[in-house]
């Protein structure tokens, strides 16, 4: 063999070694890919999976909560407790109907994201809770309803109050109303009536609003409460609750509604939700609160006067969830942030089991309450929105857990 010869061997050689080589690196380089792929595709199903047993233990603590006989409260209720802004604090039992329907509203909601084993979790829980309503019904029958049982003391376990129920009255209002026809199985004349109610208790139909800004105070938008001689009153978030309740069941959409619709926008443009939330909103009172039930309307409904401050609110959420203290504060914004498109994984709580999230400072969390100055004129409704005497707070650690559980479903929804 000829040297040439020799060399065109070892080269061949070389070749096919180098050829050999590039062979298996790239085999190996393959072979770490689709290992990391299937690292990501697994931890996302994990993930996915761990969510989901979140998800369900979390369903079966909050059925767990409910009141299975009458008592302290009615079987079928969530337990809720009312507390005096000021010493003492008279931390009691209050039987409100309230939470426990806006508790079945968000319930219901989620339900259509749920697996089949826990939407008959969650259809249990409202079917107890609408065997209730009619305690809380109008005592002529109309479909009006109070924030306390209709022959229940207003304000139970109160040293005054709940004697009173004479002085005060036994009011309906708009809020629970809404929220009770909207989760009970109730006719198409039940929702009219409470329609029809609600608008002919609506600012100057009978009455001119004083408790607000002026420049609101000729705007014929609804009122917080239905009776006929009540002071109309506005609450933002309950007008939301209002705008919700006619936009689902597509009711004919008059004056009062656009009026109403003109009044948020106006609020929401000027930033009053976070500028002076307790003065627009005396009931829900926190900015994170507001974002919520704003978002939440502009969500389920196309309403172009209001989509145009989708980036103002994303901005006015992201700012209130870097500054706030309480979790609930943090989860109400995650979730409206979700509701606004954002992807929220860097918006959301870091529970990873129920002890951990009922061991953080959600139990501080106020997310209504009541204060009596809210039919005040200027400059005394500024005042007395202050005065914690005159303020009760209203807690309901099932709800919370109802947010908590809210906010884990619609980030399972999301493609992070």
């Amino acid at each position: 063999m000829n040297y040439l010869q020799m060399n065109a061997m070892q080269v061949h050689e070389a070749t096919r070694y180098a050829f050999k080589k590039n062979c298996i690196i790239h085999v190996k380089t393959w072979i770490k890919i689709i290992l990391f792929i299937f690292f990501i595709f697994s931890s996302a199903h994990l993930n996915a999976q761990n969510k989901d047993s979140l998800i369900h233990a979390l369903l079966m603590d909050i059925q767990s909560l409910q009141v299975t006989q009458d008592g302290t409260f009615y079987g079928g209720m969530f337990p809720t407790y009312r507390e005096c802004g000021g010493a003492p604090h008279n931390y009691q039992p209050d039987n409100t109907v309230f939470y426990t329907a806006i508790s079945a509203f968000t319930l219901q909601n989620l339900e259509p994201y749920l697996n089949d084993s826990d939407k008959q979790i969650v259809e249990n829980i409202i079917q107890k809770i609408r065997k209730i309503y009619p305690l809380y019904r109008n005592k002529n029958g109309y479909p009006y309803y109070g924030f306390w049982a209709t022959n229940d003391p207003i304000m139970p376990h109160t040293y005054i109050f709940q004697y009173l129920k004479q002085v005060f009255g036994q009011g309906e209002d708009a809020d629970d109303s809404v929220m009770i026809l909207m989760t009970d199985s109730s006719n198409n004349k039940d929702v009219t009536d409470l329609k029809k109610r609600m608008e002919a208790v609506a600012n100057l139909s009978k009455q001119r609003i004083i408790a607000t800004y002026r420049k609101y105070r000729d705007i014929p938008a609804y009122s917080t409460y239905l009776g006929s001689r009540t002071v109309p009153d506005f609450d933002f978030a309950v007008q939301c609750n209002i705008l919700y309740f006619v936009l689902k069941n597509q009711l004919p959409f008059v004056k009062q509604d656009s009026a109403t619709l003109q009044l948020i926008t106006e609020m929401v443009r000027n930033r009053e939700y976070i500028k002076t939330p307790v003065y627009i909103s005396p009931y829900y009172a926190r900015p994170a609160i507001l974002i919520y039930h704003i978002v939440r309307l502009m969500s389920e409904f196309n309403l172009p006067e209001l989509n145009i401050y989708k980036p103002q609110l994303i901005d006015d959420a992201i700012n209130e969830f870097d500054k706030s203290t309480n979790v609930m504060d943090k989860i109400l914004l995650g979730t409206s942030l979700m509701r606004l498109g954002v992807v929220a994984k860097d918006y959301l709580p870091p529970f990873t089991s129920l002890k951990e999230f009922e061991n953080s400072n959600q139990e501080q969390f106020i997310f209504f309450q009541a204060r009596a100055a809210f039919s005040y004129p200027t400059p005394f409704k500024q005042i007395g929105l202050h005065f914690s005497y005159i303020n009760y707070y209203f807690y309901c650690p099932v709800y919370y857990k109802i947010l908590w559980l809210e906010n884990l479903v619609l980030s399972s929804l999301q493609k992070n």
